[in-house]
């Protein structure tokens, strides 16, 4: 794998089930890049560039995102129906995540941000990934939130599943954990960590810590990551009690590589 780089394009992480059946990862629609005198920032997920921000450059976002925290250097942005407890929760979350560590400084340079959907939007009436109703065959109603690029590295999840909510798509699970795992294994991880990942996804498959075909985990290696670093960060968990404690005594291999990664 190339580092800086999200395979398949967009990574979905869907809800329905505490294990969460796989679901198919569609590919960005195959484009030539113009020249970047003729580049125009679009904010969609579905162009097939990656602009590297200029760091003497305004970050453009769209006006939609009236509300705006930062954490970690991190933007997290919303509408202005999202409440203000949500954009605190999820300032909270990336603040845990990047506590022991300093992965966040690469997802700064590349300006990556965080987009707090309100309790009644859906994936597709975001900007960035209205295009997908006309990319892909995925059934977006049941999505709990995603991870790709747009301009720049970009997430997204629901408020709801943010205040713990069961009325949300995740039923009330904090799924961007999951969504920022997805961020730091795209932009931030070595190639000898990734191979690490790889390694221990299909030893953890082999040994039947999850199921294939009923663990999301299973899917790939890229969403073994994301689910870990779930787990890791969680002391209690709504799925199936897959918590800090169980990922330490049911992967260890996968627990120490993300100890090492993030820290305690």
């Amino acid at each position: 794998m190339v580092v800086g780089a999200l395979a398949g394009g967009v990574l979905l992480f869907q809800a329905g089930s505490s294990e969460r059946p796989p679901a198919a990862s569609p590919e960005p629609a195959a484009t030539n890049e113009p020249a970047a005198s003729a580049y125009k920032p679009e904010a969609s997920v579905c162009q097939g560039l990656l602009h590297r921000p200029d760091a003497k450059s305004e970050r453009k976002l769209p006006d939609v995102y009236t509300k705006r925290v930062e954490a970690a250097g991190i933007t997290i942005a919303g509408n202005q129906d999202v409440s203000d407890a949500a954009m605190a929760q999820a300032a909270k979350t990336v603040e845990r995540i990047f506590k022991n560590n300093d992965l966040e400084q690469r997802l700064a340079e590349e300006g990556a941000y965080i987009i707090v959907a309100a309790s009644g939007q859906g994936v597709l009436d975001l900007p960035e990934f209205a295009c997908l109703g006309q990319q892909t065959r995925i059934d977006f109603d049941h999505v709990c939130g995603v991870a790709d690029r747009a301009d720049y590295p970009v997430a997204t999840v629901n408020e709801l599943d943010l205040l713990g909510d069961k009325k949300g798509p995740c039923t009330g699970l904090n799924i961007l954990y999951h969504e920022v795992g997805h961020l730091v294994q795209g932009w931030t991880i070595s190639p000898a960590d990734y191979f690490d990942v790889r390694r221990f996804y299909q030893q953890a498959i082999d040994s039947g810590v999850y199921r294939r075909g009923a663990d999301y985990a299973t899917t790939n290696a890229n969403e073994y990551f994301a689910e870990s670093t779930q787990s890791y960060f969680l002391s209690q968990s709504s799925n199936g009690g897959r918590d800090r404690a169980w990922l330490q005594r049911n992967d260890p291999d996968m627990f120490s590589l993300l100890a090492s990664i993030y820290g305690d």
